[in-house]
């Protein structure tokens, strides 16, 4: 009997020994740091008690690559990638700075839809801040001359030169960098402003969409949103102004814009 007893209390202390072992091992294996382990043919790491696979072997759900575009004929945005099928679009705002910018860009912020606001530097003086503003919420700031002039009918190179360059520094003076994109006033210009502007290094813009916000019938929303997304394609750069009547009507241009498909082009990613 007490022979029987000894055996109990032996299986059992042999029982718990290897119960303890088995536990121990199962908890402190994951803190084992970069030691590789193979599931399934597959090589995984354990990190930090977790399990985890080599970084070529998966996507970072947090991370994103941008699609990168260019310009082609100054009115088409197109991806470099010429099998990227998305649909998108590029939008520009022309003639700020101005007292409507901020709620401008509101709006824009609400859809994560960002644009290429064409300053004329004559305004700055006016709106003091609201350039900076703009570009530190991560706008494009871009050239639309200073005063606005109709460039082609310009005679004067000297003229030409003063209000293309007086605006390219105002830019830098304010944002640290020079303006990467060129608009002429009216879509009006000559070989020589062309070649002016390349030499710069900006690129030369005009458009293939517009609400017409220059037109008094756009103070209506349908007419203002129709007349934007009537030619509507990808790779559309859709100019709009900063009238009262724009901003009032952005936000539902914007939707009908998301409603077609169309995601917006960051200028940031247009290369060339």
């Amino acid at each position: 009997m007490k022979n029987k007893k000894l055996l109990a209390i032996l299986i059992f202390l042999i029982m718990t020994v290897i119960t303890y072992v088995f536990l121990y091992r199962k908890t402190e294996a994951p803190k084992l740091n970069g030691v590789p382990l193979i599931v399934e043919d597959k090589e995984f790491v354990i990190k930090d008690s977790v399990i985890v696979a080599p970084q070529d072997n998966f996507i970072n759900s947090n991370s994103s690559i941008s699609t990168k575009y260019k310009i082609i004929n100054r009115d088409l945005v197109t991806p470099i990638d010429a099998k990227n099928q998305q649909k998108a679009v590029l939008l520009t705002i022309d003639d700020g700075p101005s007292k409507r910018t901020k709620e401008i860009l509101d709006i824009l912020n609400k859809h994560n839809a960002k644009a290429i606001f064409f300053i004329n530097g004559i305004n700055e003086k006016h709106n003091k801040g609201v350039i900076e503003e703009t570009y530190k919420e991560g706008f494009a700031i871009g050239n639309h001359t200073w005063s606005h002039i109709d460039l082609k009918k310009q005679k004067d190179v000297v003229t030409i030169e003063k209000e293309i360059n007086r605006n390219t520094e105002l830019i830098k003076n304010l944002t640290k960098t020079p303006p990467l994109f060129f608009r002429a006033p009216y879509g009006e210009s000559n070989p020589y402003v062309r070649k002016l502007v390349k030499e710069d290094g900006m690129i030369f813009m005009d458009w293939s969409g517009a609400a017409k916000d220059w037109e008094k019938s756009t103070i209506e929303k349908d007419v203002f949103i129709n007349n934007a997304i009537l030619n509507l394609h990808s790779g559309s750069i859709l100019l709009i102004h900063e009238h009262p009547w724009s901003v009032a009507n952005l936000d539902g241009l914007l939707t009908a814009i998301e409603e077609k498909g169309y995601t917006f082009i960051d200028p940031k990613d247009i290369i060339e």
